[in-house]
């Protein structure tokens, strides 16, 4: 039973920190955006989900795929250098799905099917950058502010901080859906574009700061436009701006990420072609490239393997279809 005195306390902690988030501009957009919910709150939430998302998928926890994904991602989270968060990076084994996400906190995945697609180390750089930004942006907390906002309570939240264990199946779509790990077609669609868009923009920063040439994010979003056959959402229905958009504002930013990759360039070969579709066959009864809503079956085509679940947002994700 939630009690008065809980209600009072966490209302309180939310008007402080609907106070000073009206101070808050996101990094190089310097977009000021609504967010009412304490930085501490959302590491726990993105820690408890990035345990649920993961124990239903195979990670590969060793060869050198998995040394690359960490020490890309280290390398860009120190980029970012958010000393509060807890980064974590997780390659998720499945070929099928051409996605990757992250949830507040820095808890990062990567599915084998993304890639190909990536293909080299300062592509992958460029996805991570993405999904860096996201956390350090703050979108899955502005997202949760806006869901809150829309359903005129605090009610989820409050069965999460008095009982875990008790919170109903209903509450907790909510806050997986209001954290970015689903779809939707509605009043949120417009903000995840906007955040997609400014992922885009500090990840091509976090990337040029790291040492990455800056010009293979553009290449990515061709590499990922051809890899789903030129299939494109009506923006309009997407949670994702299209891959033309997507490029169009990577060239507005790029003079200046040019600058920043100047000054930091990496010595060795970033853009030595690491990975091969051929490398990951997709599985042979599900071809797609991991939707914005839940992920598909099929793993990396091993017997027993679990398709991990998509996201359309998750902070915020870089998944095909394109959108």
């Amino acid at each position: 039973m939630i009690s008065v005195r809980h209600i009072k306390r966490f209302g309180t902690f939310v008007l402080i920190a609907a106070t000073a988030a009206a101070c808050f501009k996101v990094p190089y957009t310097d977009r000021r955006q609504f967010n009412v919910l304490p930085d501490p709150l959302m590491r726990g939430l993105g820690a408890l989900t990035y345990t649920t998302m993961l124990s239903d998928v195979k990670i590969a926890r060793k060869g050198e795929n998995n040394k690359t994904i960490h020490s890309v991602g280290e390398r860009i989270a120190k980029a970012a250098n958010e000393k509060s968060y807890d980064w974590e990076f997780s390659l998720i084994r499945n070929n099928d799905t051409l996605n990757a996400w992250c949830l507040p906190g820095g808890k990062i995945g990567v599915y084998t099917g993304l890639l190909p697609v990536v293909k080299n180390e300062a592509g992958l750089a460029f996805v991570m950058g993405h999904e860096v930004g996201h956390a350090i942006a703050h979108h899955g907390a502005e997202r949760l502010s806006q869901r809150l906002a829309v359903l005129g309570g605090l009610g989820a939240l409050w069965l999460y901080l008095e009982d875990q264990s008790t919170m109903s199946k209903e509450n907790k779509q909510i806050l997986i859906g209001a954290l970015g790990l689903g779809a939707e077609v509605g009043i949120s669609l417009p903000f995840s574009r906007a955040h997609e868009r400014e992922a885009d923009v500090i990840g091509l920063m976090f990337m040029a700061k790291s040492g990455y040439p800056p010009e293979e994010s553009v290449k990515v979003w061709n590499r990922m436009s051809a890899a789903n056959d030129g299939i494109n959402l009506p923006t309009f229905l997407s949670t994702h701006p299209s891959h033309e958009q997507r490029k169009e504002t990577l060239r507005e930013w790029m003079p200046n990420a040019k600058k920043r990759y100047t000054r930091n360039a990496l010595a060795s070969d970033t853009l030595a072609v690491r990975w091969k579709r051929s490398d990951f066959p997709a599985s042979k009864k599900n071809k797609s490239s991991g939707s914005s809503g839940k992920g598909n079956n099929g793993g990396s085509g091993k017997k027993g393997d679990k398709g991990g679940q998509g996201s359309s947002t998750s902070e915020g994700s870089v998944g095909a279809p394109p959108k």
